[in-house]
């Protein structure tokens, strides 16, 4: 079997590759499985035994046609963040169709380098361990399949150079060279390469610069969870049991405990929306942002004696597994944080926002909150720290949806439509808390779905994605549920704002503490409910939260936290990898080769003054040690030498007795002084018919070597056996034929 036996599977396995590493980075896994299957079929269908390929111009028809196609679909939705999104799958489908037509070697070079773009371009869509090891396989293999074309290409040129020599005549099909283990010997270079090219890459790796605050955003985002809501996209939320974070909620005594209700935990607060953008947004918040410093223990920024109860103080603890973010994700409200090392945490006391900033929250880096679940007004205005805010005006500006609002109360509640009186702060308060409790109950009714796919929901031009949602399609995830909740309780003058973050709903009974997943990032409303007071309003069923979660639970979960502990790794030594990383890194590498290279010098000056001292040498001893060290050296480099010739000799002399060896080394310089004339050895040749190979160049070269030559083998073939005087001569002549090839090379 020859290398390029299987040429035509590797190139096959390459392009599946490639299209295998598109779907898992943008989950496009019915595109996978479609091309997938397409490129398996390719070696039944053009390269079987009866292969049928197609025209070039046909494929080149298809091509444009599918090129156009998404150009098309990617102009009437244009989005920046999917351009390379479109590219990518453009390679995927261009690389599998070529698969099909007729070509040659510059062919299939273009395939594998529309395999190439697909990757490029899935790259900057996925961080994932497993999307990572196909990188790594699909790199290998394109050293692989680039080193058969050119073996291909070279046996293509040598069947065409014999075709143009004898072009009347049936010529015999040229065979590549085979050599011992053709196969082996090519796999071992393929190796050589892949691992020089594992090498740059990791030097690469190191010391390109990154930067990491961006990275970390990048991170959250790609993590399931996300600090904006957008409702311009209508596509698909795909699920990953992915662990995120594990969470332990420990009641006032110190034991973890499961919370009776979904574990909300909070990340970011959004309480504008944004009609033009078609997402909601936050306000300014500067004036209310403050530092706190976290060395390690709790850090508190309220002062809660006689405020609040010990035994009214849960405690929540936070382990990120694969997510690195630089939000805090907290219970409402938190009234003191703790961190696994030293930190700055930025704490906004208008929204209770927490993030942290030097350094980002690393997965394995564990923090924990201080909670309060219901806190008073009191406890409120300690964590605050600053005035009552004023009850705002609060205006919704999409008017339809005011529209909806009353008429939802009229139908359910129409009490509530009429004003409270301006001296009734109870009234007032309690009839916020009764708009939204009549707005979450509506949503939570038979009449709205959930649905993590909006792909075949349209929205016209010029409407609202809220209004189409309470009065078209009524279907939707998390965000739409949300957003329709803070929309209705705003277009009626209560103050809401929308919250993310993670719900955790999973409780492993056995670690006692939660399992927080990719998929379980959620969105959900918080409603003023008093001065300083706010409180929750879910408008996604808790059990439509735990019918998905039981749906998305198998039998592989229960064996996820192997993989996920590897992927966590994967994450924060490599994908988190940053600039911080790379400074900490050099300095380490510096101070370590620092202190060696100090303890090898102090090392040796102690050893020396050691052996001066013992031989009682004085000063002038670390000279004598100093030629010492120069003369052993020397003996080092010409044993290795010696060793080398030997091995030398071993090959060309063979199974031989040991004596024979320094009676044959002459035959070693004959060698080189051939090769000087350039004619080295070949296998196949003997010692005398090489020098008849070397007279048709160099004849006078030849006519001293072959006396020579025939003393080699009288002592290979003939047990001859050289005298001191005889072996000096042999090996003087050598010597003077490869002066002499050198010379007249000169």
């Amino acid at each position: 079997m020859t290398p390029l036996a299987r040429y035509g599977r590797h190139l096959r396995i390459e392009v599946l590759l490639a299209v295998v590493a598109h779907a898992v980075a943008l989950r496009e896994f019915e595109l996978g499985l479609l091309l997938g299957g397409a490129v398996i079929a390719s070696g039944y269908i053009a390269d079987g035994p009866r292969g049928r390929r197609m025209p070039r111009r046909a494929v080149s028809i298809i091509a444009a046609g599918i090129a156009i196609w998404l150009i098309a679909s990617f102009l009437q939705r244009p989005d920046p963040e999917n351009t390379m999104a479109v590219v990518g799958r453009l390679a995927c489908l261009l690389a599998t169709l070529r698969l099909y037509e007729q070509r040659t070697v510059r062919e299939d070079r273009q395939i594998v380098a529309l395999s190439v773009v697909c990757v490029v371009a899935s790259i900057l869509y996925s961080f994932e361990l497993l999307f990572g090891l196909l990188v790594l396989v699909f790199s290998l293999q394109t050293i692989h399949v680039l080193m058969l074309n050119r073996l291909r290409s070279g046996l293509d040129a040598a069947r065409a150079a014999r075709r143009a020599i004898v072009a009347d005549t049936v010529v015999p099909p040229v065979e590549p060279g085979t050599g011992r283990a053709p196969v082996l010997q090519f796999r071992l270079l393929v190796g050589v390469c892949g691992v020089l090219a594992f090498a740059a890459a990791t030097g690469v790796f190191l010391i390109f610069p990154r930067q990491g605050d961006r990275m970390m955003r990048s991170l959250g985002t790609r993590t399931g969870f996300s600090a904006d809501v957008d409702l311009d996209r209508a596509d698909r939320i795909e699920q990953s049991n992915r662990e995120v974070l594990t969470v332990q909620w420990l009641d006032p005594r110190g034991e973890a405990v499961r919370w009776p209700q979904p574990l909300l935990l909070r990340g970011a607060v959004l309480d504008r929306w944004d009609p033009a953008r078609r997402r909601w947004v936050a306000s300014d918040r500067r004036r209310s942002l403050r530092n706190v410093s976290s060395g390690g223990g709790m850090a508190d920024w309220a002062n809660l004696g006689g405020v609040v109860d010990a035994p009214s103080i849960y405690t929540l603890v936070i382990e990120p597994r694969s997510l690195a973010s630089l939000r805090l994700f907290s219970r409402w409200v938190p009234v003191a944080v703790a961190t696994q090392r030293p930190a700055t945490i930025e704490f906004d006391a208008r929204t209770f926002e927490l993030e942290s900033y030097e350094p980002a929250m690393q997965p394995g880096d564990a923090y924990g909150f201080r909670v309060v679940p219901t806190p008073s007004e009191e406890i409120l205005a300690e964590v605050a720290a600053r005035p009552a805010p004023s009850v705002p005006i609060v205006n919704f500006p999409v008017p339809e949806v005011r529209a909806e609002a009353e008429r939802i109360l009229g139908e359910r509640a129409p009490d509530l439509l009429e004003p409270v009186a301006a001296d009734d702060a109870e009234g007032f308060w309690r009839r916020r808390r009764e708009i939204a409790r009549v707005f979450t109950e509506y949503l939570h009714g038979p009449d709205f779905s959930y649905t993590l796919d909006l792909r075949r929901i349209v929205i016209r031009p010029g409407v609202d994605p809220i209004v189409a949602f309470l009065r078209e399609h009524r279907r939707g995830h998390c965000e739409y549920f949300a957003s329709a909740m803070c929309g209705l309780c705003q277009s009626m003058g209560v103050e809401a704002r929308m919250v993310t973050g993670f719900v955790a709903v999973e409780y492993d009974e056995t670690l006692r503490h939660y399992i927080v997943r990719e998929s379980n990032a959620h969105a959900w409303v918080e409603v003023r409910t008093g001065p300083r007071s706010w409180r929750e309003f879910d408008p996604t069923s808790s059990e439509v939260l735990e019918t998905l979660q039981a749906d998305r639970r198998s039998w592989a979960d229960d064996w996820r936290w192997l993989y996920d502990r590897v992927e966590m790794l994967w994450t924060t030594r490599f994908v988190a990898f940053d600039d911080a990383d790379q400074s900490a890194l050099a300095d380490r590498v510096g101070s370590a080769a620092g202190e060696r290279i100090r303890g090898l010098l102090d090392a040796a000056s102690t050893a020396a003054g050691r052996v001066n001292r013992y031989f009682q040498l004085g000063p002038a001893g670390y000279i004598w040690l100093g030629v010492v060290a120069v003369a052993i050296g020397l003996a080092i480099t010409v044993v290795v030498s010696v060793v080398r010739r030997r091995r030398r000799l071993r090959a060309v002399v063979g199974a031989a007795p040991t004596r024979m060896l320094d009676e044959v080394a002459f035959y070693l310089d004959l060698l080189e002084a051939f090769e000087i004339v350039g004619r080295p050895k070949p296998l196949h040749a003997t010692p005398l018919g090489h020098v008849a190979e070397v007279a048709a160049v160099r004849p006078d070269v030849a006519a001293r070597a072959r006396p020579l030559v025939e003393v080699f083998y009288d002592v290979r073939f003939g047990d001859r056996r050289l005298d001191a005087a005889e072996r000096r001569a042999v090996a003087d002549e050598a010597r003077a034929i490869r002066d002499l090839a050198r010379n007249e090379r000169s």
